[in-house]
């Protein structure tokens, strides 16, 4: 309603009288009148819900809609809610989907590994396969990571990161090897949560010493 009073306006606005236009040679003021309403109808009006930049990411739509009756509707909701690496999310879309009250074994290892105690070094493998076989049996494709240390030291720490500072560097190997999961072009292990970090960004927060260096690969299985 707004785009069109605005067009109507701009048509208002633009018209020159006729007995106007003979006296001073407006001859050309009623094409400038469509041309001038033409070009503010395709104008956007500020604010108007029709900007990508006023438009929520998917799964947050996703989820602000009422649930649908039907198992797809509440296999979107958990999709978006693995997208969002929302964890609480997860786990409730999915008692409601398999219609159950308890929480299964393996769901339950699937939230633990998130937990401060699974980061530290030496528990990357465990976790990799706890991950990976959560997300499969949430429908997800996920595929193994293997981070490793070429060089003299084997180091490879993760630098934690608030507001744009390292606040802390965790040590992730101490003999060069690293797993975590790949789902889609994000990363995700103990230290990114179920959000992940995208590759790229994964990558430039490892850290070794300046004589070695990191190189990566998917690996079929561990």
């Amino acid at each position: 309603m707004r785009l069109m009073a605005r067009c109507v306006l701009a048509r208002k606005r633009a018209r020159v009288l006729p007995h106007v236009q003979a006296r001073h040679g407006y001859a050309a003021a009623p094409m400038k009148a469509w041309m001038t309403a033409i070009f503010l109808c395709l104008v956007p009006v500020q604010g108007f819900a029709a900007s990508p930049a006023a438009m929520e990411p998917l799964p947050v739509l996703v989820l602000g809609m009422p649930p649908l009756p039907g198992d797809e509707s509440i296999r979107a909701r958990l999709k978006a809610c693995i997208l969002l690496g929302d964890l609480t999310c997860v786990v409730d879309q999915y008692l409601l989907l398999k219609n159950i009250g308890q929480v299964p074994g393996w769901l339950v290892s699937f939230q633990n590994a998130f937990a401060a105690a699974s980061r530290k070094a030496g528990e990357c493998e465990r976790v990799a396969k706890t991950i990976h076989e959560g997300l499969t049996r949430l429908g997800q494709r996920p595929e193994y990571l293997r981070f490793s240390v070429e060089g003299n030291v084997q180091l490879l720490g993760f630098n934690e990161v608030s507001n744009g500072v390292v606040v802390r560097t965790h040590q992730l190997a101490t003999i060069g090897n690293h797993w975590a999961v790949k789902l889609g072009d994000k990363v995700i292990d103990a230290y990114t949560g179920l959000a992940g970090l995208p590759l790229s960004e994964y990558v430039t927060r490892l850290t070794t010493a300046s004589t070695s260096r990191v190189v990566y690969e998917v690996v079929p299985a561990l």
